[in-house]
């Protein structure tokens, strides 16, 4: 727990031992192997596999292995065909025609159909997880067997991209399992669902009718470890294969085993202290903002390898700018503005209310030392995440923790999601008559560079009012069995098992 700002200053020091991942780095070794399986460490089990009501980012990439989506875009962001061969946009932007692929099968061996991907796309559109993505479809209609069209409320600039978070479904096997089929997943993918054993693993294996390249490795076996250190015995005596978002020593100490191999890079989750605008005025916001130290909260809750943020977005995204507002840490400045505010020491008790986790302890007890500071009570509210999940609607609290895995093509969907009245993630509450209506107008914006000047204007308001902090990117890290070919971090950790090898 922080004390002092010489404190603060120590544990900054200590982060440079570690490097901030401003880039990608492999370090795979040597090796080769006649291995045709591949264990993965999960450290939490899932609640379910329905892939239009996925909950988390853990799941969504998970099942980008059982299931395939219309299009998907490659490293440069374009976007490539998939299930779809070719498409078309109406003159008016309201309406997409795909052109399926022939002879795609589903795992349980029945053909992919146009009326599979309108029933897929109907659910899509109907399921409340998926509104982030799915807001803009009006609904789908198969013209004949490999022809789909999907119509949309208005024109959206970014459909093609929110389409690679549509995982396409049999329409006949969801209606025949119902409920099951969360617990059974099936698609098109290359890998097949076997079996899961709660609490303990999932197994798939790979399906050799794939249409696009058989994967390399025919079984996968997802086991659920916990426990950091047991994950980690796991890698080192080759009982497990690969694990990512490891801790920093775990990972500084896997890059000196042979046996292991590592990669890093910068991740694409950002990080926020998010304050109930319902609650507390603007000064107050403004106030709690310059008692952070953004430095010392990436140390002790990263180890000093994530990297600090002042906004959700990274350069070369749509609305990125640092003609924001940023609250430098001044413990005197905060004191001051609280004082302006009528706000006498100790006289303010808040809740910092979060899905109990390691690192959101860890936070919680950094914030809350540095609002003692400013004569700030905090009260820690850990809570199971499902249960916050569940709660945090409610609004019962004063200061939260909110994460989102940005889009890096598409700044609406976290940015409406977050900072829109009724965005679903939206955990500071906020309800800006100004920020949702140039939100909204961004919507519907074709042109790319208005676009841009929207979404500035937004982050300039939201930072002016202090609607919540940007505090860190998490980093992304892999640790893996250095026989394995074909790894390599990623941001979005969306890895696709059917790229890598034993060969």
């Amino acid at each position: 727990m922080f004390k002092s700002r010489k404190l603060y200053a120590l544990l900054i020091a200590a982060a440079l031992s570690f490097t901030l991942l401003a880039g990608c780095g492999n370090s795979n070794a040597p090796g080769s192997g006649g291995r045709e399986d591949l264990v993965i460490i999960l450290p939490n089990d899932f609640t379910t596999l329905d892939p239009q009501k996925l909950p988390s980012t853990a799941e969504i990439n998970f099942c980008a292995n059982i299931f395939d989506t219309l299009v998907t875009m490659d490293e440069n962001l374009e976007v490539q065909p998939s299930l779809a061969e070719s498409w078309e946009m109406s003159d008016d932007g309201l309406s997409y025609t795909f052109k399926l692929r022939q002879g795609v099968k589903f795992h349980n061996g029945t053909e992919l159909k146009a009326s599979d991907v309108a029933y897929t796309a109907k659910r899509f559109a109907a399921e409340e997880w998926m509104q982030f993505c799915s807001f803009m479809v009006d609904s789908a209609e198969a013209l004949d067997d490999y022809t789909v069209k999907i119509n949309l409320k208005y024109p959206y600039a970014a459909f093609l991209s929110s389409m690679t978070d549509m995982y396409v479904v049999s329409e006949q096997y969801m209606e025949e399992k119902g409920a099951a089929a969360a617990q059974e997943p099936m698609g098109t993918g290359p890998y097949k669902f076997v079996k899961w054993d709660i609490a303990q693993q999932i197994v798939l294996e790979a399906n050799e009718n794939y249409f696009g390249k058989a994967p390399h490795i025919k079984t996968l076996t997802f086991t659920i470890i916990p426990d950091a250190n047991t994950a980690f015995v796991a890698l080192e005596t080759g009982t497990a294969d690969l694990s990512f978002n490891i801790s920093a020593v775990d990972f500084e100490q896997a890059a000196s085993n042979q046996k292991l191999a590592t990669d890093k890079c910068i991740g694409n989750s950002c990080y926020f202290i998010n304050f109930n605008t319902e609650k507390l005025s603007k000064e107050v916001r403004q106030a709690l903002c310059y008692a952070i130290d953004k430095e010392a909260v990436n140390v002790l809750v990263n180890e000093g390898t994530g990297v600090v943020a002042d906004l959700c977005l990274v350069e070369g995204q749509e609305g990125y700018t640092t003609d924001i507002e940023t609250y430098a840490y001044d413990t005197e400045k905060a004191k001051q503005v609280l004082a302006d505010a009528g706000v006498a020491p100790g006289s303010l008790s808040l809740d910092f209310f979060y899905g109990e986790s390691a690192a959101n302890s860890k936070l919680g007890q950094a914030l809350q030392s540095m609002f003692n500071e400013i004569g700030v009570e905090l009260e820690l509210r850990p809570v199971e995440t499902g249960t916050w999940w569940q709660l945090f609607g409610d609004g019962d609290y004063t200061v939260s923790r909110g994460g989102y895995p940005m889009e890096t093509a598409n700044t609406d969907i976290p940015y409406f999601d977050m900072f829109h009245k009724d965005g679903t993630f939206n955990v500071s509450r906020i309800n800006d008559p100004e920020i949702n209506a140039w939100l909204e107008e961004a919507r519907t914006e074709q042109d790319a560079g208005k676009r841009t000047e929207l979404y500035v204007k937004a982050a300039q308001k939201i930072a002016g009012e202090a609607y919540c902090y940007p505090v860190y990117f998490s980093s992304s890290t892999i640790v893996y069995n250095a026989q394995l070919k074909g790894v390599k971090a990623i941001s979005d950790q969306k890895y696709l098992y059917s790229e890598f090898s034993w060969e």
